[in-house]
């Protein structure tokens, strides 16, 4: 089996395990909260404990170090350099499989140019990207 399908049934396990000792767990510490405060109540506890951990993670994992437009910023100058080093063989090989992609996006490019100049950098790597 490929290294890169044995990563993904491992990824499809550990999410299915870990899915299910959450559940166990939620389970076991309701039943160990049963004879503290009912049945209602425990569940209702540990409810508000698994969202608390649940809101934790979002903000420790979601929290943006970057503004929105400094990620943009770096993306747009990742794109131009891979586009910098992007071989003449791959373009000429995108002319060939798409031609009437390319000749659309090349009338785009000029007509970006010609009305836009100071946004055409940016309006060329979105075109190049979505061509790509």
């Amino acid at each position: 089996m490929d290294v890169a399908k044995l990563r993904i049934a491992a990824c499809v396990g550990a999410a299915f395990f870990g899915f299910i000792g959450t559940t166990a767990l939620c389970v076991a510490g309701t039943l160990a909260l049963v004879p503290v405060m009912g049945l209602i109540w425990a569940t209702f506890t540990m409810a508000c404990v698994m969202l608390f951990f649940g809101c934790i993670c979002a903000i420790i994992f979601l929290k943006p170090s970057k503004t929105t437009e400094e990620e943009l910023d770096q993306f747009e100058n990742a794109t131009a350099d891979m586009l910098a080093e992007l071989p003449f063989d791959t373009i000429a090989s995108i002319v060939e499989k798409r031609p009437i992609a390319a000749a659309s996006m090349a009338l785009a490019a000029g007509y970006l140019i010609v009305s836009n100049p100071d946004q055409a950098a940016k309006g060329l790597q979105k075109l190049v990207d979505e061509l790509i």
